[in-house]
């Protein structure tokens, strides 16, 4: 299925909302390029497994996408994703612990097309948001 920068932001966020990664992937091309301030990311299966990632350690997580920019080629989006941060998220390189606290992220996304699926995605957030708060202790 290809989609663009027009229907994208609907489409990706049904899937994701569903736990849909197959729609998910459908939407972007075979070596997709996903960079955020943790590193860079690259193909299908790296999308794979950090969307499942992200569903296991937040079992309940949803996501909201408001476009505000949409051009032939490019998309640019506000982003809003909650859920409750109770299993670890196991990411290239690191696992970040679960604090069991309910967070609520708000991030910016580009995207740049070609033939219809999305070839890049540059996130932009504050990964504080899910580290325990300091000088929080177990109990």
């Amino acid at each position: 299925m290809t989609t663009g920068p027009n229907d994208y932001a609907e489409r990706a966020a049904r899937a994701f909302n569903c736990r849909d990664v197959e729609a998910m992937l459908a939407l972007v091309c075979e070596d997709f390029i996903y960079v955020d301030g943790m590193g860079v990311q690259a193909g299908r299966e790296s999308m794979r497994k950090r969307e499942t990632a992200l569903f296991y350690a937040f079992p309940d997580a949803q996501v909201t996408f408001t476009p505000f920019m949409v051009a032939d080629d490019r998309l640019a989006l506000t982003a809003l994703l909650t859920g409750t941060f109770a299993a670890p998220l196991v990411l290239p390189g690191r696992v970040i612990a679960p604090h069991g606290r309910h967070i609520t992220v708000h991030y910016a996304a580009h995207f740049t097309f070609k033939d219809g699926l999305a070839i890049r995605e540059e996130v932009f957030f504050d990964s504080a948001v899910l580290m325990p708060l300091a000088g929080q202790g177990e109990g």
